[in-house]
């Protein structure tokens, strides 16, 4: 292995040139030297290409008609040269050394096919603090790191890729809410992963993460289920994980009624991860907003 070998940041876009300076910089002053920054522009209609304009040479921008980001992705899985792939969301950005702890796992142990870790979230809509919640404490079983990825979830933007795993995959065009889960999923059952406990990333949420076509959101999140746990590349091997990631799912999407407004149909998938796995009422998190939701809104 070459000294440093290239990372490729792998950026999707679409109307975020108000956040999209902040993820570049945050890539171009990186303690690891080599890498290439490619913006995959899906069809904005802001300052976008302008932004990315004023970093010349130092980023690769390619620009396609809207199609989604899992086309976005895809695009910039074409694109990428180099030995190791990372997926950046245009509004989060990367911890000073993200690069380089990953790049030092994967150069030291050939055996790893992907470099995950902890991620810091901030919160635009109340405060600029960065919120640190460890989740490395759990217990991972090196070869079946995709349970967790299923069923707690994890900070994708902290995933270094060794590029033929990455590239082996796509990203499924036709689900537009879980896209990224069914994609890692599959690069996760594949390989060992190795956990740093390191934050690597920042995770942002500001008023414009919260998705408004809530039909859209409860179907496609729903029809992932069937996207990973039927899909004949596992030969049955996640069966076993069906009951959960269905309460999961639900849950989910729960939360993103809730904080949509729509409390009665947030209950309704409340009451179906309960139905599912009745051990989703000692989430207490959970059971607060579905008691509150009544409060807010009986019939809304």
């Amino acid at each position: 292995m070459v000294a440093n070998p290239l990372v490729s940041i792998i950026i999707p876009t679409y109307n975020y040139g108000l956040y999209l300076s902040r993820a570049l910089e945050s890539c171009l002053d990186q303690s690891y030297p080599s890498i290439e920054v490619i913006v995959v522009d899906d069809g904005s209609t802001d300052d976008t290409k302008h932004v990315v304009e004023r970093y010349g040479s130092k980023v690769t921008y390619l620009y396609q008609e809207n199609k989604g980001v899992s086309t976005a992705r895809n695009t910039g899985l074409d694109r990428a040269s180099g030995e190791f792939v990372t997926f950046l969301d245009s509004d989060d950005y990367l911890t000073h050394d993200s690069i380089k702890l990953r790049v030092n796992v994967l150069a030291r142990c050939t055996e790893i096919g992907v470099v995950t870790g902890e991620a810091y979230s901030k919160d635009t809509s109340k405060d600029d603090t960065l919120a640190f919640r460890p989740t490395t404490k759990r217990a991972f079983k090196s070869d079946k790191l995709y349970e967790d990825l299923l069923i707690r979830g994890f900070s994708f933007g902290s995933a270094l890729i060794r590029a033929p795993l990455a590239k082996r995959f796509r990203f499924p065009v036709d689900i537009t809410n879980g896209e990224d889960i069914a994609y890692y999923a599959k690069v996760f059952f594949s390989t060992k992963v190795y956990v740093l406990p390191d934050p690597l990333v920042v995770k942002v949420r500001h008023p414009g993460c919260l998705h408004r076509d809530m039909e859209k959101i409860t179907k496609q999140g729903l029809a992932l289920i069937s996207a990973i746990m039927d899909d004949p590349f596992y030969g049955g091997a996640l069966e076993y994980l069906r009951p959960e990631f269905t309460a999961n799912r639900y849950l989910e999407l729960f939360r993103s009624l809730y904080l949509s407004g729509d409390f009665r149909l947030a209950r309704e998938h409340y009451l179906c991860a309960v139905r599912i796995k009745p051990t989703v009422l000692t989430k207490f998190g959970y059971l607060t907003k579905f008691l509150r939701s009544y409060r807010r809104g009986a019939n809304k």
